[in-house]
């Protein structure tokens, strides 16, 4: 009987949160719950910590005035070690993490790309990666030349980005 905030705190597509208020309310039409997006950002081997201190909070809401002050208060002591709190909407929340993840996975495909240059011109990959990291807008991580992507986030989460731009009829041609 009283006011409830469901997370998803898994990559969904856009639209997912949509969906799950849209079954919720079918089971009970009672304003009394709101539905909100609530990425993680944990990165293979190192998940505990990225658990325990996040870079960012990121929540996304159809309703901040009700959902964000308690979120806040439930990650304040997380944020008072430092991660930023970020709220959006539902929908920009469930994209930040595919559009992030995507991201990272064309600078391994860029710097892989490179690498294959490099061999052939008798360059060291790693000299390059260093000269491009050090530039604060590129930044050195994921810049490491080798097999290139795999683990189990950036390969299903470029697909469905990929699939999301097909049913928004929007090229990704890059991802």
């Amino acid at each position: 009987n009283k006011f409830k905030i469901i997370r998803t705190k898994s990559t969904v597509p856009v639209c997912t949160g949509d969906e799950v208020e849209k079954i919720l309310r079918k089971k009970n039409s009672s304003s009394k719950f709101e539905v909100v997006s609530n990425p993680e950002f944990l990165r293979e081997g190192e998940a505990i910590r990225d658990f325990r201190y996040p870079d960012r909070v990121v929540i996304g809401s159809n309703n901040p005035k009700k959902t964000i002050p308690i979120l806040k208060k439930l990650y304040e002591p997380i944020t008072k070690k430092g991660a930023k709190f970020i709220s959006t909407s539902r929908r920009s929340a469930e994209l930040i993490k595919y559009a992030a993840n995507a991201f990272l996975a064309t600078k391994i495909t860029f710097i892989n790309e490179i690498a294959n240059l490099c061999e052939k011109t008798n360059v060291d990959v790693k000299d390059i990666s260093l000269g491009m990291g050090l530039d604060e807008r590129i930044g050195g991580r994921f810049l490491r030349a080798g097999p290139a992507y795999g683990g189990s986030c950036f390969p299903k989460d470029t697909r469905a980005l990929i699939d999301i731009g097909k049913k928004f009829k929007t090229n990704l041609s890059v991802v």
